[in-house]
């Protein structure tokens, strides 16, 4: 630690000195990890929960790279400066509170538990449910099943807040399920108002009858009884099965029916359930894990409504059968001839593990893994407002909604004080599955019917960000007989981190960081995870998202399945069949797609509307003029080619459906052509969808009956409050005598200058693979309504843009500056 420099003289410092500063250096050192530890505690943030988030303040130095040193445009290849860190310059945000009180009427924000209880007292006065719950409703009972905000007439809601109509009230739909009355059926009732007044008005929606009982959904009630009917049958199996799947048995926790196995019949006439076997060690804790299923069926005949008359029969084990009877099955089985399955012993105690969705131990972390992802924080709070289920944003408002079975909607969008749509919503999520297996065959679900809005609450730390913040949504429990309310909703503005817009010139620079405004819903329908976002964006865009997660759906992989294809036919027969890829031991990741559809009422400007197709051609000079100047027969001189491209405008004069083509490009537009631009342009928005699947189902497969919306991307009707819906929620269970087929909306009504609805319909095709197991990663789809000439140019330079001229004018948005966030 001492050197001797040119003229001989001892320099540095001597030892005991340096052993004291090593010493303060590991010291330092040391303080400094234990520091950055408890800093890093202190700065997590969970969620918009209430928890403190410290950011780390920066130092703004006078030579920041974002500052402007001369009039010439910057031009730089260098890294941003990370500025030093100056605890002592930290100050704490000047947090701005989004939520404004207000006892204004709220027509469409979710029904509140005690307007839940309203209605269901009022149902139990007037006899027209029983006052029973839990385990005390049977399938002989009248029994309450769901209760969702109605939607009043549209008439009367724009009289009320554009005109000088009367407040319409809150109202609800409630659905029952009549088993107690001759024939059984399912009645729903339109019942309010709920906020005016002590007396309420009960309309039934439905007559007596029209929707038979057999057509209800796969619940709890009918579930219950069904495993109780079961267990003999389970005896009877118990030799086969523990043989068979690991010494399992249904006493054990793991071992389980699964009744959802698509619809049960096709006319809703007869009720008939298929229920298969699958390990389960979730059950206890109420999951429906699909990754482990279990060559093992039967149907049960439910039709009747007594359970002894129950009857079983279709069983099947690695897709041999039918067997009238469990005795027919296992006689076969001792007998020999049947092919047997044999899972490895312990396989049955590795499922669990297997398929644990939080951090594998095996395996090293990532590099740089344990350090916290980067995070969004708003220096000076939320730049929108939340007043009740009333949402404003850089010039947006609308209100925001959730219904219990269709699912999330927003209602009243304007931009600017200038309306655009009347209601997006929601409206079912539709799949169909392709299995080589007795047990998951032609698998069809429309979620609705089950409830796609029934909301448990967000996971901190992933389905909000820190910063955002959430509002109510709640659903009827009919077990219990209450509202369950959860703070559902989360609206945050996320940073786009990138230009909305730019422009780079030689005598300038300019543009606009892209922000917006998201409101994310998310649930879960038995093993998918669903998301609904709607994006608003600072220029008049509004984006309409959702995306899937979860678990897949699963079917046996049988790898001596007589079906499987061989190396003279297959180059991989022991990894896929016509139905998918095997993604585990003994899972087959079956093919199947997402279908959404939406109802999309745009009101652009006020509810009279056209729908205007723009066909994107191409092909010789002379058919670009042959429509708007068919006096022109020969090219014109200057086209220096012989073809060209060109637009073809078609104003769609009745009811209509549209598919999207990538071969045929097309804009399908909404215009008012009472309304233009300063150019002349009938001011309209444009209906855009992103990469979606188109449904390729051939219209011979009976669910087309009952989803035939899903045959359109787009289509368009004359709004009638007689449509609410692209569908009926029952169809799906009576696909061969649908009251609700789409087909009905397009009965070639007139739709030039009308009140419009268009029905929006995207998707995602599925074809899991072995990335898939355990959980899929989120896929997405959806479509964007684009204003088109709706205004007279860019609508955003009444905010501050990012503007560097030579000749010296200078313009920046809002400087940033660091500071504690302290929620």
């Amino acid at each position: 630690m001492i050197s001797v420099d040119e003229g001989g003289t001892k320099t540095g410092i001597r030892f005991r000195d340096g052993c004291f500063f090593l010493f303060a250096g590991a010291f330092l050192l040391a303080a400094g990890v234990v520091g950055g530890i408890l800093i890093g505690i202190y700065a997590y943030h969970g969620g918009p929960s209430g928890n403190k988030m410290q950011v780390e303040c920066l130092v703004q130095s006078s030579n920041s790279v974002n500052k402007q040193t001369t009039a010439v445009p910057q031009q730089t290849t260098q890294k941003p400066i990370n500025h030093p860190t100056n605890p002592t310059n930290c100050s704490v945000c000047n947090k701005r509170d989004p939520f404004i009180s207000s006892i204004d009427y709220e027509l469409f924000a979710p029904l509140t538990g005690k307007e839940m209880q309203r209605v269901r007292s009022e149902l139990i006065s007037r006899g027209i449910i029983d006052n029973t719950l839990g385990s005390n409703i049977t399938v002989q009972s009248n029994y309450l099943t769901t209760i969702d905000i109605h939607t009043p007439n549209k008439a009367d809601v724009l009289k009320y807040k554009y005109g000088n109509g009367v407040y319409p009230g809150r109202h609800a739909t409630a659905t029952v399920y009549r088993g107690g009355v001759l024939p059984p059926d399912i009645m729903e009732y339109v019942i309010g108002p709920l906020d005016k007044g002590d007396s309420l008005q009960i309309t039934p929606v439905t007559m007596p009858g029209e929707n038979a009982f057999t057509v209800r959904n796969i619940d709890d009630v009918e579930v219950n009884t069904i495993f109780k009917v079961l267990r003999p049958i389970e005896a009877v199996l118990l030799p086969l099965v523990r043989e068979s799947f690991d010494n399992a048995d249904f006493q054990s926790g793991d071992l389980h029916w699964l009744p959802h196995q698509g619809p049960p019949g096709l006319n809703g006439k007869i009720r008939e359930v298929k229920l298969q076997v699958h390990l389960n060690p979730g059950m206890k804790d109420g999951d429906e894990h699909t990754l482990d299923m279990l060559p093992l069926a039967l149907i049960v005949n439910t039709t009747s409504q007594n359970s002894n008359d129950w009857n079983i029969y279709n069983f099947h084990y690695l897709n041999q059968g039918p067997f009238a009877t469990a005795q027919d099955l296992l006689q076969a089985y001792n007998r020999g001839t049947i092919r047997k399955l044999k899972l490895p012993s312990g396989y049955r105690d590795t499922v669990a593990k297997r398929y644990y969705t939080g951090r594998d131990d095996s395996k090293p972390l990532r590099a740089n893994a344990n350090i916290p992802s980067p995070r969004t924080y708003e220096p000076k709070g939320p730049r929108y407002t939340i007043k009740g289920h009333t949402i404003g944003w850089m010039g947006w408002s609308f209100e925001v909604t959730t219904r219990m079975m269709r699912g999330p909607a927003i209602f009243d969008v304007k931009f600017k004080n200038q309306r655009v749509s009347y209601e997006i919503a929601l409206n079912d999520i539709v799949l169909i599955y392709g299995s080589d297996s007795f047990e998951r065959e032609n698998m069809f679900y429309t979620d609705a019917l089950y409830g796609i809005g029934s909301y448990s609450g967000t996971i901190p730390g992933v389905d909000c960000p820190e910063h955002g913040n959430l509002i109510d949504t709640s659903y009827y429990d009919f077990s219990t007989g209450k509202a369950v309310t959860t703070k559902s909703i989360c609206i945050f503005e996320s940073d786009g981190e990138g230009p909305l817009w730019r422009h780079k010139a030689n005598g300038y620079q300019s543009g606009l960081r892209d922000s917006c405004l998201i409101v994310r819903i998310g649930s879960r329908i038995g093993n998918y995870d669903y998301f609904v976002e709607f994006h608003f964006k600072l220029d008049g865009n509004l984006a309409t998202k959702v995306k899937a997660t979860g678990l897949i759906a699963t079917s046996f992989w049988d790898k001596d399945n007589p079906n499987h294809g061989n190396l003279s036919t297959d180059d991989s027969p022991e990894a896929r069949d016509p139905f998918g890829f095997r993604v585990g031991d003994y899972s087959h990741g079956m093919i199947h797609d997402h279908m959404f559809g939406f109802k999309v009422d745009l009101d652009v400007l006020d509810p009279m509307n056209s729908f205007e197709v723009i066909h994107f051609k191409s092909g010789e000079v002379v058919d670009a003029f042959k429509k708007m100047k068919p006096s022109i027969k020969t090219k014109p001189k200057y086209f220096r080619y012989n073809h060209t491209r060109y637009l073809e405008y078609e104003t769609v004069q009745t009811e209509s459906g549209f598919r999207v083509n990538p071969m045929a490009p097309k804009y399908m537009t909404v215009v008012n052509e009472n309304h233009r631009n300063k150019w002349g342009a009938k001011r309209g928005y444009a209906i855009v969808p992103m990469t979606s699947a188109t449904q390729t189902m051939v219209d011979a497969h009976p669910a087309m009956n009952a989803i035939s919306f899903s045959k359109y991307n787009c289509a368009v009707t004359k709004r009638k409050e007689s449509e609410p819906y692209l569908n009926s929620l029952f169809d799906a269970h009576r696909m061969e005598n649908t009251k609700g087929d789409f087909s009905r909306l397009l009965d070639g009504e007139n739709i030039v200058n009308e009140d419009l609805v268009t029905w929006v319909t995207v998707g995602v095709v599925h074809i899991p693979s072995s990335e898939d197991m355990p959980m899929t990663i989120a896929i997405e789809s959806g479509f964007v309504l684009k204003p088109f000439n709706f205004f007279d140019t860019t609508e955003v330079y009444d905010q501050l843009q990012v503007y560097n001229g030579q000749d010296g004018d200078v313009q920046h948005p809002p400087a940033f500056t660091p500071c504690l966030e302290n929620n």
